[in-house]
């Protein structure tokens, strides 16, 4: 059984900017940074899905975001190779 565990990621700043051009969905990256549960349970999100079943999402504030795909990969997206990683705001590689 393939399941699909969510997790909705903010980040900030020029982060998010680089994020914003670089990535699309199904981009590998690794995330660093601080989970937030829902404030009501101290649970990960919880929602229904259109066939009525109940999924569960975390949510992530950011601190470092790194890129794992390559340009082939992610046809024309961020590239691993051009950077280690993006974090506020002293290791932006540009």
């Amino acid at each position: 059984v393939k399941e699909t565990t969510w997790f909705r990621i903010s980040t900030w700043g020029k982060t998010a900017e680089v994020c914003n051009q670089y990535l699309k969905k199904g981009s590998k990256v690794l995330v660093e940074g601080r989970l937030k549960p829902d404030p009501d349970t101290g649970s990960p999100r919880t929602f229904t899905r259109q066939d009525g079943t109940t999924g569960a999402s975390f949510e992530l504030t950011a601190n470092q975001v790194r890129f794992l795909s390559t340009r082939v990969e992610d046809e024309g997206a961020y590239s691993a190779d051009d950077s280690q990683g993006i974090s506020e705001p002293e290791d932006i590689p540009f």
